[in-house]
């Protein structure tokens, strides 16, 4: 036994390169398996984050259309309303107006530059005549 010692010293001596290589691939293969569950670890639980953060996006996303598709309704329902009354102020105030020049007419009837003149005073313009 000793004589076989003797003879793996003197080998490993002439062949230490060999021999160095060869506890480094050990060292190297131990340490590299260790690390590598640790990435895999490290990757799975990036994965899950990602993919949370992607619900959480997506989630994100689904509430900021219905909130637009929400205020677009508003909007055109107060679109609407605000044309329901300014058709009527203005059928109002077409009648208020026809009201008004029927009156200007009774009054003036024989004459036509003072019935000129207070319907341009009515109506903020000028006539050519």
């Amino acid at each position: 036994m000793l004589l076989k010692l003797k003879l793996m010293w003197a080998s490993i001596k002439k062949n230490w390169k060999i021999a160095l290589l060869a506890v480094w691939s050990g060292v190297v293969w131990f340490v590299s398996r260790r690390s590598s569950e640790g990435a895999i670890k490290a990757m799975k639980a990036n994965k899950e984050s990602y993919e949370e953060q992607i619900k959480g996006l997506k989630d994100a996303h689904k509430k900021e259309i219905e909130k637009r598709e929400e205020l677009h309704l508003k909007y055109r329902l107060t679109l609407g309303t605000i044309k329901e009354k300014y058709d009527l102020e203005e059928e109002q105030l077409s009648r208020q107006k026809k009201k008004r020049v029927k009156e200007i007419v009774k009054k003036a009837k024989d004459n036509p530059d003072e019935i000129n003149e207070k319907i341009e005073d009515l109506f903020g313009f000028t006539s050519d005549s």
